[in-house]
C-alpha cells in the first residue's frame, strides 16, 4: 500500500508549505497595469477538494492572451489530463478520451461536474481580480467575484511579484494553487 501513503506525504507538505510565516499578498504596481493581458508560464502543485474527496497533483501552464495549455500531472509526474484553449475552442484529454466545447467552463462543468474558472484564474493566479467581471475585497484581504472566494497568500518574509498560494473556494469547491516556477 505505497500509493496512499506517498499520497499522504505529498499531502502533508502541501499542508507544510503553509507553516512559514504569512501575509495577505498585495500585487506591486496599479491596478491599471494589470488591465493588459500578458503571456506567461507557470507550473506548480494543485489540491482538489470536493465535498469532502480531494486529490493532489501537479500542473504546468502556459499562457497567451488567445491560447491556453494546461496539464494536470500525478504527483509522480504522468499526465492525467490536459486541456487546450484556442480560437477555435477548448479540448480536454484525459483517460484516453476527447472532449470538445466553446469555453472551458462548460466543458468543464459537463465532464468534471465543477467549473473550472480558466478566464479568470489567468488574473487570480497573478494575484489580480479579473478585469471584466465585478469583485470586492473582504475586510480579511480575499477577493470575492463571480461567486468565488479567493484568497492570495505571499511569504511575509519574502514578499514575490505573484502570490505562492492561491486558495479559491465555491459551494463545495475548494481548489489550491501553489505556484512554483514562473517563467
Amino acid at each position: 500500500m505505497k500509493c496512499p501513503l506517498l499520497v499522504a506525504v505529498l499531502a502533508g507538505s502541501l499542508l507544510l508549505a503553509g507553516c512559514a510565516t504569512e501575509t495577505v499578498f498585495r500585487p506591486a504596481g496599479s491596478a491599471s497595469s494589470a488591465v493588459q493581458d500578458r503571456p506567461f508560464t507557470v507550473s506548480g502543485r494543485i489540491s482538489i477538494n470536493m465535498d469532502g474527496k480531494g486529490s493532489v497533483g501537479q500542473f504546468d501552464w502556459s499562457h497567451q492572451p488567445q491560447a491556453d495549455q494546461l496539464s494536470v500531472n500525478s504527483p509522480l509526474g504522468s499526465t492525467m489530463a490536459q486541456l487546450r484553449r484556442d480560437a477555435s475552442g477548448v479540448t480536454l484529454l484525459a483517460d484516453g478520451k476527447s472532449w470538445q466545447a466553446a469555453n472551458v467552463e462548460d466543458l468543464t462543468h459537463d465532464v468534471l461536474g465543477w467549473t473550472l474558472p480558466l478566464g479568470n484564474l489567468v488574473w487570480w493566479i497573478r494575484g489580480l481580480p479579473a478585469p471584466d467581471a465585478p469583485y470586492q475585497f473582504a475586510s480579511d484581504g480575499s477577493l470575492d467575484q463571480q461567486g468565488w472566494t479567493i484568497r492570495f497568500v505571499s511569504d511575509a518574509d519574502a514578499p514575490g511579484l505573484y502570490p505562492k498560494r492561491v486558495e479559491m473556494q465555491r459551494d463545495k469547491l475548494t481548489l489550491r494553487l501553489l505556484p512554483q516556477n514562473w517563467r
